[in-house]
């Protein structure tokens, strides 16, 4: 008995000095970057994460990393790390999986729109470049005939989740006072007031704000009506749930200490993989972010 556990420890010694020499950590972890993956409920507190110290790098969406390092003092002394995109997307609006006939006006608000108040309200937020919306994009469900369009006409209220984005959805003010404010904000009211005008309805926009990775879930049992948020276009989510024409172009993106960037300096994303090995990773739960650096197998 004792010469076996002595070959099987010889063994196990053997296999731990392979790994050592061979395996690298994101590899041994399962992580596309970095050691280790912070999940958190929004991206804001991926953000306020690395600000405190919990993690080195933050991978959140190129969309709100140029307005919260422009525009907040809080992150004056963080920047997006240079040459180093992580992926390129295209963001979408989700409904419940079946209802086309929704999605289907949604569509048609936005293409309608198109070259007025969806250009209009991108420049309020500078995002003019990032628009994929033309006045000739194809409306998928178009010829769309089942009944989620005539319910949320006959209840006289869309429900949209959203969480604090900025600029897509951000709160401007305090307390009681605070305004809702953003580029996915303003255009879902645009949208829903050329729908009242058009087919004479009187639908009124709620907004509520959500879990990010409930998302599907509240879809799926009716709490929301639509998820209108910046969301990330993915065969998953397409197979999930009704989503729009993409609307908005993005990119992942590391946000580091600006102390920090000479050390994790990287001509590509290949590159910064191999420079961020010992680095915490801190992400939104649920985001793109996440499934860059942590995909599920």
């Amino acid at each position: 008995m004792k010469k076996i556990l002595s070959i099987a420890l010889a063994v196990l010694l053997l296999a731990v000095s392979l790994c050592a020499v061979s395996c690298d950590k994101p590899t041994d972890s399962g992580l596309a970057y970095g050691k280790e993956c912070l999940a958190v409920a929004s991206q804001l507190d991926a953000l306020n994460g690395l600000v405190k110290g919990d993690a080195d790098i933050a991978v959140i969406d190129s969309v709100m990393a140029g307005y919260y390092m422009k525009s907040v003092d809080t992150f004056k002394d963080y920047q997006v790390l240079e040459n180093v995109v992580l992926a390129e997307e295209k963001y979408g609006i989700a409904a419940k999986k079946g209802n086309d006939a929704l999605m289907g006006k949604v569509n048609e608000a936005l293409i309608a729109l198109a070259d007025t108040d969806y250009k209009t309200v991108a420049d309020t937020y500078g995002l003019t470049t990032e628009l994929l919306v033309k006045a000739d994009t194809v409306n998928p469900y178009a010829s769309a005939a089942d009944a989620s369009w005539d319910n949320v006409a006959a209840a006289k209220k869309v429900v949209i989740g959203y969480t604090l984005f900025a600029p897509i959805a951000y709160n401007e003010g305090d307390g009681a006072a605070a305004t809702l404010k953003g580029f996915d904000i303003d255009l879902a009211k645009a949208v829903f007031a050329y729908l009242n005008n058009k087919y004479s309805t009187e639908v009124a926009v709620e907004f509520i704000i959500i879990e990010w990775n409930q998302k599907e879930a509240m879809l799926e049992n009716g709490s929301i009506d639509l998820v209108w948020n910046g969301m990330t276009i993915t065969p998953e989510r397409e197979a999930e749930m009704c989503i729009s024409v993409p609307y908005l172009a993005n990119k992942q993106v590391a946000v580091i200490k600006k102390a920090d960037a000479e050390k994790y300096a990287a001509a590509d994303a290949a590159a910064f993989a191999k420079k961020a090995t010992d680095a915490v990773i801190i992400v939104e739960k649920g985001s793109a972010g996440e499934a860059l650096v942590a995909p599920v197998e």
